[in-house]
């Protein structure tokens, strides 16, 4: 298991490509894993928040 730091938040990573960020939801997911477990809430939640933002905007009951 690697222990680095100083790595960009997830939510950074996700935000940069929001039209193919589900895509790299797997990629993500191994960046969080990868690091402290101590570090990896900040990165869980981003992640989320990220996901649920995408998911509001993609519902098409919300659409007029």
């Amino acid at each position: 298991m690697s222990t680095e730091t100083g790595r960009p938040a997830e939510a950074e990573t996700i935000a940069a490509e929001p039209d193919g960020a589900s895509a790299s939801v797997p990629g993500v997911l191994a960046e969080i894993e990868a690091r402290p477990l101590a570090e990896r809430a900040e990165g869980y939640q981003a992640l989320a928040d990220q996901l649920r933002t995408q998911l509001e905007h993609s519902d098409p009951s919300l659409r007029s």
